[in-house]
């Protein structure tokens, strides 16, 4: 009996909640997310599928165990818990030769898989960053945008993935830190101090066009 499916099901469906938080969140705010996004379109495309795809491809692979997968930027995340570390290396090798996939950052390891009111306590700290950045973001015009960066909690770990400038950085790492639950933050941040804290933001595709 395999409980892999089960899991990615209730993860999803459970993730969907903050989604349409964060959409919400997004039209009080009055911001959009396709402008204010670093990576370019075909970037962000290419993530999304990365994240079903990695599911896929890692299904077959024998024994009892939990993977989740987050992609940034073609920086593919790896958490969750296995019995062994034969089964974390099998998962690593065949996200590591997927196509498209730039960076592998594996952080999953062996142990009991998390509970289903773990993965709800998860996703609470996940809600309630993204949910502080907002309102940092609303009150300070320099701050940090969370268009900009990425949050994922496993077992109350919350790793942040992104684009962003040092100061920026800094700033959500301090967000991420000062959040209710939170046990430890992982910053996997690609550095690039030629982005600008400011309202007008710059994107990748922009730089295509000019």
């Amino acid at each position: 009996m395999h409980s892999k499916p089960n899991y990615f099901l209730i993860s999803f469906f459970l993730s969907l909640s903050i989604l349409l938080n964060a959409c919400a969140a997004t039209g009080i705010l009055g911001g959009s997310t396709s402008y204010a996004d670093r990576r370019t379109t075909e970037s962000q495309i290419t993530d999304e599928k990365l994240e079903w795809q990695t599911v896929l491809k890692t299904q077959d692979i024998e024994g009892e165990f939990r993977a989740n997968f987050v992609s940034y930027n073609q920086i593919v995340l790896i958490t969750g818990q296995a019995p062994n570390q034969e089964i974390i290396d099998k998962v690593f090798n065949i996200v590591t030769n997927m196509e498209n996939v730039r960076k592998v950052e594996n952080y999953m390891i062996v142990g009991p898989e998390n509970t289903i009111r773990g993965i709800a306590n998860d996703i609470a700290i996940t809600s309630n960053v993204i949910s502080r950045a907002f309102v940092d973001e609303n009150k300070d015009q320099a701050s940090v945008s969370i268009f900009h960066w990425k949050v994922f909690t496993e077992e109350a770990v919350v790793y942040l993935m992104g684009i962003l400038n040092q100061e920026e950085a800094d700033k959500a790492v301090a967000i991420a830190k000062s959040s209710r639950g939170v046990k430890k933050v992982v910053p996997l941040f690609e550095i690039d101090n030629t982005y600008k804290s400011n309202p007008k933001i710059k994107t990748k595709d922009d730089e295509k066009i000019n």
